[in-house]
């Protein structure tokens, strides 16, 4: 009888092991089966964020505070999120943007006085998981904006670009920092925030800088020389072309979405972020992709400062649109 207990005891644990494992096994495969889906929820709340001059004067437009309670599909299912912990976002994985190349005191490489390294700890110190690092030399922009110590990168064509050895600097930062207990990690990813398209796939001059990171950063805006799709700064073309060589490399990329038109533009209409989108991955832009990742950089630009932040029920809304694009990317379409 003792025997005929264990034999049945035993069964019973291999069968509980085995569902275990094919459980993991599914998880894992649908994972694996599409990226991640970022947001960068601007503008938080008031205090945050309404002094903030960029594109417009941001006083007064809607917020993401407003909204708590009014997302939580969103709130359940987003994977990274930049710059806010505190709504209602399940999520501690961030990502953030980074530009290294203003200045010789921000880029200092003593860990303990590095900007960088103090933007990750503070992150870290609130719970947050730093997904990715979204870096670049932001020299033209910053020459414009008083930055006058800003230095361009290696490339006329893209000097967002890092120097090799910048790269090998902030690894070297990390590795320090870690060492000292004041990170986590000895290293993260690095993501190369780009400007042109496809230069960087195009060029093999830029392959050994961008074999150094983890992936590339593309930023397609509905404004300025983006804009028409057809024929402005982000057509399909070049991108995808871009994406696709940065995806055979075994890189991550990452598709940086905004910021994004409403009313009074005339050349705004219904859904135009998400005809885009479409546009994008009719022509080949990789939709359902294990290292194809899709954030929205939905800051009020111009226009775009109108646009409500929510509730994810109105479809118009930012997170309405955000709901949909999770929808698309990890669900297979509109639930």
């Amino acid at each position: 009888m003792c025997g005929l207990e264990n034999t049945s005891a035993v069964g019973g644990l291999a069968f509980v092991l085995l569902c275990a494992c094919l459980s993991a096994f599914a998880q894992s495969g649908a994972e694996s089966a599409h990226g991640l889906v970022g947001l960068r929820p601007l503008p938080r709340t008031a205090a945050l964020d309404h002094g903030h001059n960029h594109g417009g004067s941001w006083a007064g437009t809607p917020t993401y505070d407003e909204q708590k309670g009014n997302y939580p599909f969103v709130a359940e299912h987003l994977d990274v999120v930049k710059g806010w912990m505190d709504g209602d976002f399940k999520t501690r994985r961030l990502f953030f943007e980074f530009y290294w190349g203003l200045s010789e005191a921000r880029d200092v490489l003593d860990p303990e006085k590095n900007l960088l390294i103090r933007t990750i700890r503070e992150w870290e110190e609130k719970g947050g998981e730093i997904e990715h690092i979204l870096i670049c030399r932001e020299y033209r922009l910053a020459i414009q904006r008083g930055h006058k110590e800003a230095q361009p990168g290696p490339f006329p064509e893209d000097t967002r670009i890092l120097f090799p050895e910048d790269v090998d600097n902030i690894r070297k930062l990390f590795r320090d920092a870690h060492a000292k207990g004041l990170l986590r990690r000895d290293d993260y990813k690095l993501v190369q925030m780009v400007e042109h398209p496809s230069f960087f796939a195009d060029d093999p001059r830029a392959h050994p800088i961008i074999a150094k990171m983890e992936g590339v950063a593309y930023e397609c805006h509905q404004f300025n020389r983006h804009w028409p799709l057809e024929t402005g700064w982000s057509k399909p073309e070049p991108v995808v072309r871009g994406a696709r060589w940065t995806l055979d490399q075994g890189k991550e990329y990452i598709f940086y979405f905004g910021p994004i038109l409403w009313k009074p533009s005339a050349q705004y209409y219904p859904f135009i972020e998400r005809d885009w989108l479409q546009t994008f991955w009719k022509a080949g832009l990789p939709k359902h992709h294990p290292k194809m990742h899709y954030y929205l950089n939905l800051f009020p630009h111009d226009t775009g400062r109108g646009r409500p932040a929510g509730p994810e029920t109105d479809p118009h809304s930012n997170l309405g649109f955000t709901k949909w694009l999770i929808e698309e990317i990890k669900f297979g379409g509109a639930r």
